[in-house]
């Protein structure tokens, strides 16, 4: 299902990608519980289709969801932590919000 969300997204279908982004995120959390690097990816990955969608604050939301897994799980210093600080700097530039 995972990658089919990428292809979608890709190809601009978001709703259909952030569907079965949604889906992911329900089999892995029932799986490999809340604080596990991969629900942190499938986050990440839902944060860009809301942006892509316009939907800054659902985005913030879910780059936020995904930074504070990476936290918990991975430290400061690692660098998928970076992604996840990137993808909320880039909602922020979005919305004008420069100076954040």
């Amino acid at each position: 299902i995972w990658g089919i969300a990428l292809v979608e997204r890709a190809q601009g279908k978001f709703a259909e990608a952030l569907a079965k982004y949604n889906q992911v995120l329900e089999i892995q959390v029932k799986a490999l519980g809340h604080d596990h690097v991969d629900v942190a990816a499938t986050y990440n990955n839902m944060g860009i289709v809301h942006k892509a969608l316009g939907d800054y604050i659902k985005a913030l939301e879910c780059y936020q969801k995904s930074l504070e897994i990476k936290l918990k799980v991975l430290g400061h210093d690692h660098v998928d932590v970076a992604k996840s600080i990137w993808g909320i700097a880039l909602v922020e530039q979005a919305q004008g919000k420069f100076a954040e």
